[in-house]
């Protein structure tokens, strides 16, 4: 049987630019719980942000794989959490200052306005632009602040270069200049900086070791490069429809898509089946 689903939120559940979870889902998140299932996300966003993407309907996500797996909740707990080096945030600030890149640093603690610290960003109007689009208040700033971090990433607004080599300069500049840290992919243009040896994937086996749920008693959810290590550990991994061709190779089950509320309606069927101590058709076979 099921007990945990985990799902990304961008794109899996959260249409991008959608300002939360339909009523729907959140209905179904409730189904679940009510089934005996644990829901929670497994995303590269925080607590904060969680807050406004849940419509503060915080029972929704007291467990789960946060910031792509450096802050992990188990019914309302922390039980793993792990800081950006300063270091290497500094590092990184300065190899971006020439180039049309900027640094974003998300503090530890914070509140629902989600201040965000934008180093060096080369203008106003484009941290403006990804305010609107990933929903943060930045910041402008020269240096990396003096605090904790629990998340950074880099914004790449250079639309016209292909992505792959987008990728590939962010990855050699990183590697250059704080090469304890790598970046992951989980929208175009935006870059999850990570502690090397931290993912989703490892956030779950801290759930695992909370809950004492097995990897086949839990459900995974995902459509972008950030979900990768995560979908490949569990068994019962599932893409949407609107994932990448990377993640729906790499997943064993597919649904439907992000903008049909497809995982609202995997979850309800996680819920009967629960209740009728069997698998969930979709996941049979």
């Amino acid at each position: 049987m099921i007990k945990l689903a985990l799902s990304d939120m961008d794109n899996t559940i959260v249409p991008m630019g959608a300002r939360g979870i339909s009523e729907r889902m959140r209905e179904a998140i409730h189904a679940a719980t009510e089934a005996g299932v644990l829901f929670g996300p497994a995303t590269g966003r925080d607590t904060v942000e969680l807050f406004r993407f849940f419509r503060a309907d915080e029972t929704c996500y007291k467990t789960g794989v946060l910031s792509n797996g450096k802050r992990v909740l188990a019914d309302g707990e922390t039980v793993s959490l792990t800081l950006i080096p300063h270091e290497g945030l500094v590092a990184i600030a300065d190899a971006l200052r020439d180039r049309e890149m900027f640094l974003n640093c998300y503090p530890t603690e914070s509140n629902l306005l989600n201040p965000v610290y934008t180093v060096g960003a080369p203008s106003e109007e484009m941290v403006n632009r990804y305010e609107a689009r990933l929903g943060f208040v930045g910041g402008r700033v020269d240096e990396v602040p003096e605090v904790d971090f629990v998340a950074a990433t880099i914004a790449c607004p250079g639309e016209a270069e292909p992505m792959e080599q987008q990728m590939a300069d962010v990855e050699r500049i990183v590697e250059e200049v704080a090469p304890d840290l790598r970046v992951v992919l989980p929208i175009p243009g935006w870059f999850d900086i990570m502690p090397k040896g931290v993912s989703k994937a490892s956030g779950l086996d801290a759930l695992l070791a909370a809950t004492g749920f097995a990897e086949d008693e839990v459900v995974v959810f995902g459509d972008a490069a950030n979900d990768l290590e995560i979908l490949r550990k569990v068994k019962y991994s599932v893409a949407v429809a609107n994932a990448t061709d990377e993640v729906k190779e790499a997943a064993g089950y597919h649904i439907g898509a992000c903008a049909d509320d497809a995982v609202a309606d995997a979850l309800l069927e996680i819920a009967r089946a629960a209740k009728c101590g069997e698998m969930p058709e979709f996941l049979r076979g």
